[in-house]
């Protein structure tokens, strides 16, 4: 680096520090920093962080899970030179510096830039969204979303009962990618309208799995002016589905403002629309879906005020159903919140009402699951070794019985993998080689999309092997399920890693223990 570049940095580190000790985003620093340096998005987000070229290219490298990357100093100044002169970076490279940057992809590339990519790449690009990370960012602390009316969002308005406080910049990031998405403008006003509805820019990779007949009739009915009817259920019921896929490799941060706007929409439209009996119940199974995906990822981000209140609105819409395989389903997964949060006995109350509900659904699949979270409450509250026991009554319950819509929900709980959910079980009554050996056939089979249960597994085989004083290799398993954090945004992830980390204080002192610190530090995973 010249004596010039570097001075220049100095600078911009000092104002960046000055600007963060008043709760500035690095977003507003960067923003604030282009006004006195002319230069592309990505050296700008390296100087609102105060990094140096060497520091910015060690980080990328140690961010690869593979230990493969090998980005150079000069090649990272080809990229920043880009568009301009330079080399233009893969989309994944972007991505990467979203992570190490703490921001959205799509912030770091000029708008003709981002527009040069191909239709899969702005997929990535628009996915790529870190910002979650930033304790700035007070809208994405703890995920928290407010509910808005879908007519509210349609009109892009903003206040007490906005899904978030939207401003210029998120419109125009909307905007941009919408232009390089759309080039006919009656489509592209079409595209804007429906991702107001439904969240904004994190819905455009929902979007484009629809038709444009689909669209049009997705906006005809959001704004009421086309019936409710089983094809337009049908369509919110396409997008419902997607929606898992979308939580299961990225995470709630990128699901929680599109589930949220869509639920808010399907309740609009409960209260609104004309509908027989048959169409009401069908909406009303929606809703209850979209209530659940809400609380489970407001549970996935930790804050368990909002998964608390979306799983009782669901609970009141399987109520309304008259559904006891419903109802117990979210008894359970309030059973499992509450363990999260040391209430024990709330735990052991929500198990046995799921237990309850189960047995009367009649359903083998959904008193499977209510075994397993009763297993789980048994051995955390009494250490009771009848909660394995009850694994194997689920395993069993597991293999009885699976089609209809009631068991869309539990499409996860297959018999062969009802072992591993009883691995909690085994922690908490002490048999670390059980569960090494269930953690090792599970990831082993293991879908690779599942990418926050295979972290969440290596964190508990970490447990496991601390137990057994098995410190070197603990250090490695810990490190392993910390790398997951890089590209999915699941907080609970992050507390399992730092809580088995915490297991390993009193090694504090063993060089893996040290290098494990090390990662954890350049994986923003440290408490």
């Amino acid at each position: 680096m010249s004596g010039e570049g570097y001075r220049i940095l100095l600078d911009c580190r000092r104002r960046a520090r000055a600007l963060r000790a008043r709760s500035f985003t690095f977003d507003q620093i960067a923003d604030v920093l282009s006004l006195d340096h002319a230069v592309s998005p990505l050296r700008l987000y390296r100087y609102a962080h105060g990094r140096t070229a060497s520091d910015v290219v060690t980080v990328f490298n140690d961010l690869d899970p593979a230990g493969a990357a090998s980005l150079r100093e000069a090649r990272l100044y080809d990229y920043e030179a880009w568009p301009d002169g330079g080399r233009r970076p893969s989309a994944r490279t972007i991505a990467t510096f979203a992570r190490i940057y703490q921001t959205a992809a799509c912030r770091l590339l000029p708008e003709e830039a981002y527009a040069s990519y191909d239709v899969r790449d702005r997929d990535l690009l628009d996915r790529a969204d870190h910002r979650h990370l930033d304790p700035c960012q007070s809208s994405h602390r703890h995920g928290h979303v407010r509910q808005a009316s879908a007519r509210d969002t349609m009109r892009a308005e903003t206040g007490s009962g906005g899904i978030a406080a939207r401003g210029p910049a998120h419109y125009a990031e909307l905007l941009r990618a919408l232009s390089a998405e759309e080039a006919d403008v009656r489509r592209r006003e079409l595209l804007f309208e429906l991702a107001l509805v439904l969240g904004g820019t994190p819905a455009l990779g929902l979007l484009r799995h629809l038709t444009p007949l689909e669209r049009e009739r997705l906006v005809a009915t959001a704004g009421q002016r086309a019936p409710v009817d089983s094809d337009a259920i049908g369509l919110l019921e396409k997008l419902m589905n997607r929606l898992w896929g979308m939580d299961e490799r990225l995470g709630p941060a990128q699901v929680l403002p599109v589930a949220e706007a869509k639920r808010a929409l399907v309740g609009d439209l409960l209260k609104q629309a004309s509908l027989t009996p048959d169409l009401r119940d069908r909406l009303l199974r929606l809703y209850w879906n979209l209530s659940l995906m809400t609380g489970w990822s407001h549970f996935d981000l930790t804050d368990y005020a909002g998964a608390s209140r979306r799983y009782n609105e669901g609970l009141a819409a399987a109520h309304e159903l008259g559904a006891p395989a419903l109802i117990a389903h979210l008894h359970g997964l309030l059973a499992y919140m509450a363990l999260h949060q040391r209430r024990p006995s709330v735990a052991l109350d929500h198990a046995f009402a799921a237990e309850g509900w189960a047995k009367e659904s009649g359903h083998p699949l959904q008193q499977a699951a209510a075994s397993i979270q009763l297993a789980r409450a048994l051995s955390r509250v009494k250490r009771d070794e009848g909660a394995l026991r009850l694994i194997d009554r689920a395993a069993h319950l597991a293999g009885r019985g699976r089609s209809g819509p009631v068991f869309q929900h539990l499409g996860w709980l297959t018999p062969d993998c009802v072992p591993s959910y009883g691995i909690f079980c085994l922690l908490e009554l002490n048999r670390p080689d059980q569960v090494l050996a269930e953690v090792r056939q599970r990831l082993a089979t293991m879908d690779s999309n599942f990418v926050r249960e295979r972290g969440l597994l290596q964190a508990e085989c970490a447990t496991a092997l601390v137990q057994k004083r098995e410190i070197v290799a603990a250090a490695e398993m810990i490190g392993e399920a910390a790398q997951v954090t890089a590209t999915h945004s699941s907080a609970r992830l992050v507390q399992s890693v730092r809580q088995a980390r915490a297991r390993l204080d009193p090694w504090a002192d063993n060089r893996h223990v040290r290098d494990l610190d090390e990662r954890l530090r350049t994986l923003s995973v440290t408490g």
